[in-house]
C-alpha cells in the first residue's frame, strides 16, 4: 500500500444550473409560441367547422319558433284581424292555407269569446334540423295567459310541436301540433 503525500482530491460537487432570467424568459417565450400555435391553428380548423354554420342556424330557428308560439297563442278580442294578421306573417304552406280559409270563423270565434290571451315561452328545444332541407321540428312550452272580459285570469301550459320551415323572409310555422303527456 502505498501512501500519498497529498490526500486524494474530492471532486468538486456538482454546480446546479442556475435558472437565469434570461434562461426563464426564453422558456416562456418558447411556450408562448407553443400555445399561439396550437390556438392558431385550432382557430382555423373552427372556421371551416360545418358545426358553426349548424349551430347559429339551430338558434335562428328556435328563436323563430318562440316567437311563432307567441304570435299563434296570442289574441285580443278587441283587435281580432291584427291578431290573425300576425298568424298569417307567421305561418307558411300547410299552416297558412288553414289560416286564410278559417279566417272569417276565427274571427267570430274569438270575438264572441271575448278573452285576452297572451303567450309566453317557458322553454323550447329544437328536436330536428335539416338546414339543406329548410325544415325543422322544435318543441316549445308556452304559458297562455287567458283573460276573459271582466273575469279572473287563467294561466295554462301547453307543450307544442312546431314544424318550421325556411322562407326567404325567415323560419315560419308550416304545421302546428299539441303535444299530449304520455299516459301514466
Amino acid at each position: 500500500m502505498t501512501v500519498l503525500d497529498d490526500p486524494p482530491a474530492t471532486p468538486p460537487p456538482p454546480t446546479a444550473r442556475l435558472v437565469t432570467p434570461v434562461r426563464a424568459l426564453a422558456l416562456l417565450v418558447a411556450v408562448a409560441a407553443l400555445a399561439a400555435a396550437f390556438f392558431g391553428v385550432r382557430w382555423a380548423l373552427a372556421l371551416g367547422d360545418d358545426g358553426l354554420e349548424l349551430a347559429r342556424e339551430r338558434d335562428v330557428v328556435l328563436i323563430d319558433a318562440q316567437q311563432a308560439a307567441i304570435n299563434l297563442n296570442s289574441l285580443d278580442f278587441t283587435h281580432v284581424d291584427a291578431g290573425l294578421d300576425l298568424w298569417e306573417q307567421t305561418s307558411t304552406g300547410p299552416l297558412l292555407d288553414e289560416f286564410r280559409a278559417n279566417r272569417a270563423e276565427y274571427n267570430k270565434v274569438v270575438t264572441d269569446s271575448k278573452r285576452v290571451t297572451t303567450a309566453t315561452v317557458a322553454d323550447a328545444a329544437v328536436a330536428e334540423l335539416d338546414v339543406r332541407a329548410g325544415t325543422a321540428r322544435v318543441l316549445v312550452g308556452v304559458d297562455v295567459k287567458v283573460v276573459p272580459q271582466g273575469q279572473d285570469p287563467v294561466v295554462t301550459r301547453q307543450r307544442l310541436q312546431l314544424e318550421m320551415t325556411r322562407t326567404d323572409a325567415g323560419w315560419k310555422a308550416s304545421r302546428l301540433a299539441p303535444v299530449r303527456a304520455p299516459a301514466s
